[in-house]
């Protein structure tokens, strides 16, 4: 199996790879998921021509570490990073996309408001901009409903029964990272210049849109595409194909 190895540990990751690609996604997954839900996704991507680059996070499916602790946002950092060190060498000179998810999109942007490295462009989804309700202190204690997640029954049976996924775990260590993310976007994401796209449902019960909608009014850069009825897993919801098209479709707006 194939696993990056990393100054924090090892961590497996995924390649779906297009058979031409004309541009590459670096993608992080958000907590309790792992890259094996999101096959639809990286085969929507390949018959757009777009390769996606996935890994498994510190805590979440074939990567060690304790049940949903992503560690800190460095280390989720660190883990993109060298994937996209992974997808350059795959084809070089490739145009490059990072993308985050939930947990995901705060690893992303706190990355691109210090440094955008070699990135093009950037998609979040499901973005938590603002503290959310039950993961504000240390002693949190996590747990979702699948149907908050996504109305895509092929999406919650996968997430009800991979023993890979799931939907609790304590809290802290998550609430620690979001908390270092939320103290400091107020300040740093006006700095923000790649251009960024945000996917989001109008019904994300976790993260509510109305912070996305908010910032992408205040900073250029950043664009809000919304689902309405969406729920908060938008990649893997009932409009997962409007979703993923929507994306292809930036992505080669910015590669050039």
């Amino acid at each position: 199996m194939p696993f990056l190895e990393t100054d924090d540990g090892r961590a497996y990751y995924r390649h779906w790879a297009a058979e031409a690609p004309h541009a590459a996604v670096i993608f992080l997954h958000g907590f309790g998921e792992h890259t094996g839900v999101y096959h639809r996704y990286g085969f929507a991507l390949n018959a757009a021509g777009i390769d996606l680059w996935a890994v498994d996070q510190f805590g979440h499916g074939l990567t060690a570490g304790d049940r949903g602790d992503f560690t800190t946002l460095e280390a989720s950092i660190g883990l993109g990073d060298e994937l996209a060190r992974l997808a350059a060498a795959a084809s070089p000179g490739i145009p490059l996309v990072v993308q985050g998810h939930s947990f995901g999109a705060v690893a992303t942007l706190w990355k691109l408001v210090q440094d955008a490295g070699p990135y093009r462009a950037a998609v979040v989804s499901g973005a938590p901009l603002v503290p959310v309700a039950g993961l504000v202190d240390a002693d949190s204690t996590f747990e979702i409903a699948p149907s908050q997640l996504s109305a895509d029954p092929f999406y919650l049976d996968q997430m009800e029964n991979d023993p890979l996924a799931f939907v609790d775990a304590d809290g802290g260590p998550l609430a620690r990272e979001l908390d270092r993310g939320w103290d400091a976007f107020g300040a740093t994401l006006p700095n923000l210049t790649l251009p960024t796209l945000a996917v989001h449902g109008t019904n994300d019960p976790i993260a509510p849109i109305g912070a996305v909608r908010a910032y992408a009014e205040q900073i250029p850069a950043l664009s809000l595409f919304e689902l309405a009825g969406g729920g908060h897993d938008i990649l893997n919801d009932v409009t997962h194909r409007e979703v993923a098209a929507r994306i292809a479709e930036f992505v080669d707006q910015h590669v050039g």
